[in-house]
């Protein structure tokens, strides 16, 4: 019966199959081995284990690339919208122009003058025309009257300018001058007290500009230099960086009395 069994069974008596011993002997080990802190060989580390081992594995794999691909989803995402951002905002991004007056300045344009230069003047850039025309005739400084009557002047035709000078009263301004006293417009919006733009004509184009002119001595007392009227003649000419709205006094008339 010995002899049946031994043949039978080969494997020396106490282990389990493949050489490894019972489970139940295995367990004690591995219970000495985890009080000293030895880990158990990879022997003695069941099925189960490896299982569970190779399952965790696999999923954190799995999530780390679903992660990944949620992340490059999101940046695809991004890019195609600022892609198209940037292709709106080129489409209406509105060039900015730079040019210099005649006083030597660096300003910025209407880059729509220089876009539609044979568009025809509208309302609103006629009556600016002649609003920044009368500021920059009626204010001045010891330093720059000089420069500023050379700048209206150039918007002036040459067949306008002795009236021009006439209504400008060169003679008073340059006695204000010599006693330092400088000349500005009364420009406030709030206070109601602005330059006021009227076009009384189309053919020919007749504008009308009603201000109030003041005077500023060196200690900056400020003095009422009484009300002016303009009544302006303009012709339209091409546009230019010194002329951007492309227009020209033709004739004008200066007076404090209507």
């Amino acid at each position: 019966m010995d002899r049946e069994a031994t043949m039978l069974d080969p494997r020396p008596a106490g282990l389990g199959q493949e050489g490894t011993p019972p489970a139940s002997k295995a367990r004690p080990e591995r219970r000495r081995r985890e009080r000293e802190g030895k880990s158990m060989p990879a022997a003695i580390v069941g099925g189960e284990d490896a299982f569970i081992l190779a399952w965790g594995r696999s999923n954190a794999a799995l999530r780390s690339a679903g992660v990944q691909l949620a992340v490059s989803l999101l940046m695809n995402v991004a890019l195609a919208v600022a892609v198209v951002f940037l292709a709106w905002r080129s489409e209406h991004k509105e060039p900015l122009v730079f040019v210099r007056d005649s006083l030597g300045n660096v300003i910025q344009a209407d880059a729509g003058s220089f876009l539609h230069a044979g568009d025809a003047r509208n309302d609103a850039e006629i009556k600016g025309f002649m609003r920044r025309w009368v500021l920059d005739a009626w204010t001045w400084t010891p330093l720059d009257v000089e420069d500023r009557l050379k700048a209206c002047l150039q918007l002036v035709d040459g067949k306008a300018q002795a009236v021009t000078k006439t209504g400008l009263r060169l003679a008073e301004r340059q006695a204000l001058v010599d006693r330092g006293t400088s000349g500005r417009v009364y420009d406030d919006r709030a206070a109601g007290r602005e330059p006021q733009v009227a076009i009384t004509r189309r053919t020919p184009l007749e504008v009308f500009v009603s201000f109030e002119h003041y005077c500023v001595d060196r200690t900056g007392r400020t003095t009422d230099a009484g009300h002016y009227f303009v009544r302006a003649v303009l012709k339209q000419v091409p546009r230019s960086p010194v002329n951007p709205s492309g227009l020209m006094i033709a004739d004008v008339q200066v007076s404090q009395n209507l």
